[in-house]
């Protein structure tokens, strides 16, 4: 038997790599011990949707038909990272006494995660800027009308959230006429500890 009949006996077997399991959260970063991940996307112009993803787990948007227009907002057990609620609030054309009861009811030990869609501001009234900012809020005095803004914080945090963005709407700079583009924001928040 010469060589090439040989080749002709030999078999071969496909070789694949071993499946590594991709976050569910997509993200770049990996947490240290003690520390929650997560991911915030804010809404694209009154289209697409936003994105809560917490711990590698989605907490809010469009697959799971609990987004809306205006804030779009996921409580966290700051212990555990067990999710305690998630809602929206129409801040165009909606009730923002909804809105002043669902802060008002935040206790401590909640981590607080907010992705913006639309419009987050119309309906603002100084109390719940007021509110925002006792949740560690520096920038929500600088929401107005569509921009988008992304916020993690938590209830008597004591300072200033470094896990926030806002993106201002300007005609002369928007990516969608009249909306901005999406802000997309991801990192490690640290456990509660008691």
């Amino acid at each position: 038997m010469d060589s090439k009949e040989k080749l002709n006996d030999v078999k071969y077997f496909k070789v694949t790599e071993p499946r590594v399991k991709k976050p569910l959260c997509g993200m770049e970063i990996h947490c240290p011990e003690n520390y929650f991940s997560f991911r915030i996307r804010s809404g694209a112009a009154s289209v697409v949707g936003p994105n809560i993803c917490f711990n590698d787990k989605v907490l809010m948007n469009g697959i799971r038909n609990n987004i809306g227009r205006g804030l779009n907002i996921a409580l966290v057990n700051a212990s555990t990272g067990d999710l305690l609620a998630t809602d929206f609030f129409d801040m165009w054309s909606g009730d923002v006494k909804l809105l002043l009861d669902f802060l008002h009811r935040v206790k401590p030990g909640t981590l607080f995660l907010l992705a913006s869609f639309d419009d987050p501001a119309t309906k603002m009234t100084d109390e719940a800027r007021t509110l925002f900012t006792e949740l560690g809020s520096s920038l929500i005095h600088d929401v107005n009308f569509r921009d988008n803004w992304v916020f993690v914080g938590g209830k008597s945090i004591n300072e200033k959230s470094p896990f926030e963005q806002v993106l201002k709407n300007d005609k002369a700079k928007n990516k969608y006429g009249n909306w901005p583009e999406a802000v997309e924001m991801e990192g490690c928040v640290p456990r509660k500890l008691d």
